[in-house]
């Protein structure tokens, strides 16, 4: 089980990597085009928001997975093991059901909006939403293996904290850090 979450995971790097460079060579050579032969890619900026719809909602899953969303953690450290456990599991309970409304209704977007059309491109709209849809799998997922690991009592303490401060992110740069 772990192996497949470890491919998904490579997966999803590679699709992300992958649509990046897709956007920057598509809106680059449209900029090219434009300003230098009066000519363009016309489906370059549907596809290229599409595109940035999908690398924020996949960007999501592994921020989530690596523990990279921002916020206050000062509280939460200072508590003890077992306000730091009471804690996980209401914010995994809170974000399980917040992913679940986000499935329910992104794939009902999904399914009013995979027979309009984009006006340019001709892909359907639902292709967007599926962003979404995909993205709450994984965030379910995610969550619900965190959740696993705090039930059964084999999360550590980094596994109690699960957001970064924004000093935490790069300690090398902290004036302290440099004495």
């Amino acid at each position: 089980m772990e192996r497949l979450g470890k491919l998904a995971l490579l997966v999803l790097r590679v699709f992300m990597v992958t649509a990046l460079t897709a956007m920057i060579v598509l809106v680059f050579l449209n900029v090219v085009l434009r300003y230098g032969f009066n000519s363009g890619i016309s489906m370059s900026e549907e596809l290229s928001r599409t595109l940035f719809v999908w690398l924020t909602f996949m960007g999501a899953v592994l921020a989530l997975y690596d523990h990279g969303h921002l916020g206050v953690d000062s509280l939460v450290r200072r508590l003890p093991r077992r306000g730091q456990v009471a804690c996980a599991l209401l914010c995994d309970g809170l974000m399980l059901f917040c992913s679940g409304l986000l499935l329910v209704g992104s794939w009902k977007q999904v399914l009013i909006n995979w027979g309009n059309a984009a006006p340019v491109s001709g892909l359907p709209i639902g292709l967007t939403h599926l962003a979404a849809f995909l993205s709450s799998i994984g965030l379910i997922a995610v969550i619900g293996a965190h959740l696993l690991r705090v039930l059964t009592g084999r999360a550590g303490a980094s596994d109690l904290v699960q957001v970064v401060e924004s000093e935490d992110i790069a300690p090398e740069i902290r004036p302290e850090a440099a004495r």
